[in-house]
């Protein structure tokens, strides 16, 4: 259960990293929920852990610029994520960002993802 003292939306969306490319580095002001829908996921994460997430992979990815993180497709076909959040009130998810300093890969800014949202739940007042 999701409990706030405001209303907000939650929000379910399908990002897009097509293969040999990378979201660069970046943090989410709001907690995320993933599911990996097709492709691999590798992401490198803020203390230098790297996770290998599969099709099927559901993962939490903390808030916070303390948990800057970079999303590699190394594959040969897109990677597909399904990802609910509740939406920001500024409406940014993504907060590009420098590499931590125990990153064992370089940033790169990654290309524009395609995506697709819709809401999945009532705004109440």
């Amino acid at each position: 259960m999701l409990r706030t003292q405001w209303p907000v939306d939650v929000v379910l969306d399908e990002f897009t990293i097509p293969p040999g490319e990378s979201t660069g580095w970046h943090y989410h002001p709001v907690p995320i929920l993933a599911v990996v829908r097709s492709g691999t996921l590798t992401r490198t994460l803020h203390d230098g852990t790297v996770e290998v997430s599969p099709p099927g992979t559901l993962f939490v990815e903390a808030a916070g610029r303390d948990r800057v993180h970079n999303g590699h497709n190394h594959g040969p076909v897109p990677v597909v994520l399904e990802v609910a959040y509740a939406r920001p009130a500024d409406g940014t998810l993504t907060v590009p960002a420098e590499p931590p300093c125990c990153a064992r890969t370089p940033a790169r800014p990654g290309p524009p993802r395609t995506h697709t949202s819709r809401r999945i739940s009532p705004r109440t007042r």
